[in-house]
């Protein structure tokens, strides 16, 4: 099984029991279009846009937030949820410089141990996925089953896989402990450092995996052929992913540069007037 395989199994494993609710049967495609959408955002105008999306999403947050709180406390629903919603937006602009280094640290993150991932702990991932088989962990539940009901959720078979691994990887928790320290301080010193990099950094990375799933996603609903065949052709799928990032940084590094001042007057300067050194 190689890594790629692994990976589908393991993400499969941890989420095919999840029953949405009736009258639910939209969300996962509308998810989908949203991430796919989003994730194409971020290629294109990600980085110029930074601010303004990330004052929409904490925006966003802090009006669930309101509503939240409403309903814990009793305070009026709608006065609460905008109110969240305002201080949290300029929370969010505000720290804004903060808030991009910490997502570069995410991508940081993610990155390192992906490639941890990779090189270690394919081997014992698949052990853990070949005894759930066994074990009867990873079949479908009945109809009507309740979520949870005779099988722990996703988040419980995520203590058992770290639990395997702290038992069979060596030094697996000093190891995850050490990357994370390491690759998270260096994504945020980064993008506290250099925030216009930082910004095009993220943008590609975050709309490349947001638009790559949504696109897996599509096909595999829509053209199962075509996402057979570039399972089946890795490499150039692998290249087509890296050829989208870097083409994304680059658009979104151009994007986020300053108007240079004389390029400025020399647009806005009337017919015949000489452009000044």
């Amino acid at each position: 099984m190689t890594p790629d395989e692994l990976l589908i199994a393991l993400l499969k494993t941890l989420t095919e029991q999840v029953k949405l609710p009736e009258g639910y049967a939209w969300a996962p495609p509308a998810a989908v279009v949203a991430a796919t959408a989003i994730g194409l955002l971020l290629l294109l105008r990600g980085a110029r846009w930074a601010r303004g999306l990330a004052a929409l999403a904490f925006l966003g947050l802090g009006a669930a937030l309101g509503a939240f709180m409403a309903r814990a406390i009793g305070t009026p629903l709608w006065p609460s949820v905008a109110i969240g919603g305002v201080v949290a937006a300029m929370v969010g602009v505000a720290l804004f410089r903060f808030w991009q280094a910490l997502l570069l640290a995410v991508c940081c993150v993610a990155v390192g141990f992906s490639v941890y991932y990779v090189r270690t702990l394919t081997p014992e991932v698949e052990n853990w996925l070949s005894a759930g088989a066994e074990a009867g962990l990873v079949t479908l539940q009945p109809a009507g089953t309740v979520v949870g009901e005779n099988r722990p959720g996703a988040l419980t078979e995520l203590r058992h896989l770290y639990a395997h691994l702290a038992q069979t990887v060596p030094q697996f928790e000093v190891t995850s402990l050490t990357l994370l320290l390491s690759t998270g301080l260096a994504g945020l010193i980064l993008g506290l450092l250099v925030p216009r990099l930082s910004r095009a950094l993220w943008a590609a990375s975050l709309g490349t995996l947001l638009a790559g799933v949504g696109t897996s996603a599509l096909l595999r609903q829509h053209a199962p052929q075509a996402l057979d065949w570039l399972i089946l052709h890795k490499h150039l799928a692998w290249g087509l992913v890296a050829l989208v990032w870097l083409s994304s940084f680059a658009v979104n590094v151009a994007s986020c540069r300053p108007k240079s001042p004389n390029s400025t007057r020399t647009q806005h300067a009337p017919k015949g007037t000489p452009a000044t050194a």
